[in-house]
């Protein structure tokens, strides 16, 4: 199984993606992982068409692959435990079903409505908003957090 983690408009400055690429190249032993930066056009509706592609989408936002798993990342979502992270990241990865998991983190005008409909799962960081170049380097580090908490090593704990 394949994760991708999405981010819609360029990080601002180089220091995330830095940082970003130091967890994705540690979460390398863990399953194949993917990062796609996708082009912030001016409102969601121009935006939308590449996303949909990359999540084999249709135009009203319907999956057109049953393999494919989306979960956005929306202040509206539910919050999520480091442990549950792990949990529902297990319980993917186990599902023969699901080839790929994509995690999309929306930008200045977060994600379209029809995404958010659709979606799998809704994930919310926390009850405060963050700058989508800070939460794109929260989900790489939740994502090592839990292929920790999975294999059982000490980066997790309580």
């Amino acid at each position: 199984m394949k994760i991708r983690v999405i981010k819609i408009g360029k990080p601002a400055d180089k220091a995330y993606s830095q940082l970003a690429e130091k967890f994705e190249k540690r979460l390398k032993s863990f399953c194949k992982f993917e990062h796609l930066v996708l082009k912030a056009h001016d409102g969601v509706e121009k935006s939308k068409r590449e996303l949909f592609s990359k999540l084999d989408l249709d135009a009203s936002g319907n999956s057109t692959n049953s393999s494919h798993v989306v979960m956005t990342l929306d202040e509206r979502g539910e919050i999520l435990s480091s442990p549950q992270v792990a949990d529902l990241i297990r319980k993917t990865i186990d599902d023969s079903h699901i080839k790929c998991l994509s995690i999309v983190i929306g930008g200045p005008y977060g994600i379209p409505e029809e995404l958010r409909r659709s979606s799998t799962k809704i994930w919310s960081l926390s009850k405060a908003v963050f700058p989508s170049d800070m939460a794109w380097v929260m989900v790489w580090e939740q994502l090592y957090r839990a292929s920790a908490i999975i294999k059982g090593t000490s980066y997790h704990h309580i």
